[in-house]
């Protein structure tokens, strides 16, 4: 076997003092000339806690490959990965150009909306236009973990996340968007819609669709162009208008039928959205079926 090089020893940095950090790196490492760099992980794995942390590869030398969705990525120098937490991992060393690969396993507050939802669905694999800042960055976090102290817990939280901002602004994604979460969130859409008379919360749809509000809140945008909260709002009004044309139910019955928690509520957005109040959306339909 040919000799190679872990870098650095596994550095597993302590929960930091401060629990709100945006981002804190957990582990950090590297290898050179190793072929056997292997990696295939299943879906939500909990080694080293991968279900619940980040995973971000940096590849300075050689090549290897990733595969997701069966489709099989090469990747080469200043290029790299970001898998968010949870999806399948599937990645490895070519055997005869081995990878010189940096990686940091990381956690922390709002990193959903700090990298965009990047790597939830699917990897993120990015190509770095400027990439010795990038590797300075990584070197610097490898230094700061050989002799770590207690005070260096800023410096690292810090570092981080300049190399995280600096790889959004300075990379160029290389794989197109799966676009699983946009069925995802139709599938929760249909169920919202022929449920919307039921007490819906955003809280409550992202967590069918297995996703943080924040992240369901704005693939949900990009799909319908329209909030969630407007989107139920239309459905609910939908229902009351086929109740309003096709039945002899007083306003505050479709209120309740259609959702609404009162008949007033009801009433103000039924007028600003038609034009018109209930009872006279009422009347002109009647009247249509003389």
């Amino acid at each position: 076997m040919r000799e190679h090089l872990f870098l650095p020893k596994p550095l597993f940095l302590p929960k930091p003092l401060f629990q709100r950090h945006v981002c804190f790196p957990d582990f950090i490492g590297g290898y050179e000339n190793f072929p056997e760099h292997h990696v295939s992980r299943e879906y939500r794995t909990t080694e080293f806690n991968l279900d619940r942390y980040y995973n971000l590869h940096l590849v300075l030398d050689g090549k290897g490959t990733l595969l997701t969705e069966g489709k099989r990525y090469e990747l080469s120098k200043g290029q790299g990965f970001l898998y968010g937490p949870g999806p399948r991992q599937s990645y490895r060393s070519d055997r005869h150009e081995p990878w010189s690969v940096r990686w940091v396993h990381f956690f922390g507050e709002r990193l959903e909306s700090l990298l965009d939802g990047k790597g939830l669905d699917e990897p993120w694999l990015f190509s770095i236009t400027d990439l010795p800042p990038i590797e300075a960055l990584m070197d610097r976090m490898l230094a700061l973990g050989r002799t770590y102290r207690i005070e260096d817990e800023f410096a690292m939280a810090s570092t981080l996340y300049e190399l995280l901002t600096r790889l959004q602004a300075t990379s160029d994604r290389l794989n197109v968007p799966l676009n699983q979460s946009a069925d995802t969130i139709r599938a929760v859409a249909n169920y919202v819609r022929s449920h919307s008379s039921k007490p819906f919360t955003l809280e409550q749809a992202a967590a069918l669709a297995s996703y943080s509000p924040h992240y369901f809140s704005r693939k949900f945008g990009q799909t319908f162009g329209m909030s969630f909260p407007d989107f139920l709002l239309e459905a609910r009004l939908i229902q009351a208008k086929r109740l309003l044309a096709s039945t002899s139910l007083s306003i505050k019955q479709i209120a309740l039928e259609a959702g609404f928690s009162q008949a007033s509520y009801f009433s103000a957005c039924f007028k600003r959205a038609e034009g018109m109040t209930p009872l006279q959306f009422r009347s002109m339909h009647m009247a249509g079926e003389r």
